[in-house]
């Protein structure tokens, strides 16, 4: 389960992450996420909801590299991932990918608190 929104207005993407089932799944969110980010201008920011993400087998990490290759090539500024505040701890995956990338990514544990670290950024 995964839903990718572009905000115009904002100038910003919204990803969110759940459970994915498997290559299909993982391909098809990076295409998404891709897709989207061509309707930014460069400079947009990004929003990663990943309270419902279950780890993946680490032959899927690729994809979340490639995908945070491809955000930052489209021209991504500042990324904040909303995790959970207790349990399994996904965003690690994500953090670890981001890391060989290159970028940092603020961990925060409401969707609010995003927005307001990324509102604050760009007023």
């Amino acid at each position: 389960m995964y839903d990718v929104k572009a905000d115009i207005e904002k100038n910003r993407i919204y990803i969110t992450v759940g459970k994915l089932e498997g290559e299909p799944a993982m391909q098809a969110l990076a295409q998404a996420v891709k897709a989207e980010c061509q309707k930014l201008k460069k400079g947009f920011t990004c929003i990663t909801d990943l309270r419902k993400y279950e780890v993946q087998d680490d032959q899927f990490e690729k994809y979340v590299t490639q995908t945070q290759e491809a955000m930052i090539e489209a021209g991504m500024s500042k990324v904040v991932r909303v995790r959970r505040e207790t349990g399994l701890l996904g965003h690690f995956q994500f953090d670890n990918a981001s890391m060989d990338v290159g970028y940092h990514a603020e961990n925060v544990t409401s969707m609010e608190d995003a927005e307001k670290i990324l509102d604050e950024n760009t007023e």
